[in-house]
């Protein structure tokens, strides 16, 4: 229906979308935003209420080899862009009380941490070290992980689907080529993986794998965590595994935390931004029909 113009006022002034249009938008936009992050915050509810499963291995007197698994109601790519905010990783991962970049490289960098949990009784155990990050946006190549072998050569298998070949031996990634992961590719192609491995700090080795691999739901991430840690002789593995065990929970749960976040904000962005284009092409739409009737006016 084109607009008409009403004696006494301009063709301009008959472009507005008039009070009840702009009232109805509103309304529309207030119950997708409010639709939206409710769907999201009831799914990261229930992602928050599964738990993260850790394994706990005795490799010898002095080390041990930690598995840990959690679900998480953020899409990979959420996940990967809150393990990959290097300068910012303390500001959602309690147990570092210092996170720094020293060097940023094409594909990882530099970090140095404190970590710091309480033993017992009051006592607290802090530990510093300079990680090497390496990325690897389509899985690590096959033969750089291993279940059992030589850990000055090999990272801990982080487990997940691409984990195992269909003749059961166990491999990083069954992607080691560097072509980009589509949507159309088969969910063992699209696992995005994170070592790190220790060049200097208060262990004798530490070193493993972040491995992010698509959930049953396209929205969401099973993340899989793999470390080899051996203590200084001074310092009983004994000691203090159960508090690296209690801190790799609770880091996954923050890591969880905040990719969901991340994701809720995407969502919301996407969801104005849709609003905004609707309510553009609304008031568009009026200028046009108006502009219309103008030209006919004239004629």
């Amino acid at each position: 229906m084109h607009a008409q113009l009403v004696p006494g006022h301009s063709a301009l002034e008959s472009t507005r979308p008039d009070t009840k249009q702009l009232k109805e938008l509103r309304k529309q936009r207030k119950a997708l935003v409010k639709t939206g992050a409710t769907a999201v915050t009831k799914k990261s509810s229930a992602a928050a209420q599964q738990s993260v499963s850790v394994k706990l291995t005795n490799i010898s007197f002095s080390s041990r080899l930690l598995n840990a698994t959690a679900h998480i109601a953020a899409p990979v790519e959420m996940v990967w862009a809150a393990l990959t905010d290097y300068d910012n990783l303390a500001s959602f991962i309690p147990s570092l009380v210092e996170n720094k970049c020293l060097e940023q490289r094409p594909q990882g960098c530099l970090l140095r941490q404190v970590g710091s949990q309480d033993i017992a009784l009051g006592v607290k155990f802090s530990a510093a070290c300079t990680l090497e990050i390496v990325e690897y946006p389509q899985g690590i190549p096959d033969g750089l992980c291993s279940d059992t072998g030589n850990w000055d050569e090999h990272f801990p298998n982080p487990g997940g689907s691409a984990s195992t070949r269909g003749d059961g031996d166990s491999i990083c990634s069954s992607r080691s080529d560097s072509s980009s992961c589509d949507g159309d590719c088969a969910a063992a192609s699209c696992v995005r993986d994170l070592s790190f491995s220790l060049v200097e700090g208060d262990f004798q080795a530490f070193k493993g794998v972040w491995r992010m691999e698509p959930g049953d739901d396209p929205a969401s991430t099973v993340l899989h965590y793999a470390a080899f840690v051996q203590p200084h002789t001074w310092l009983p593995v004994g000691l203090i595994q159960g508090r690296i065990s209690s801190e790799v929970v609770g880091n996954l749960k923050a890591v969880a935390r905040h990719a969901e976040h991340l994701h809720r904000q995407q969502l919301k962005q996407q969801q104005l931004a849709g609003i905004g284009c609707g309510s553009s092409s609304s008031s568009s739409s009026v200028g046009r029909d108006a502009g219309e009737a103008a030209d006919q006016a004239a004629a």
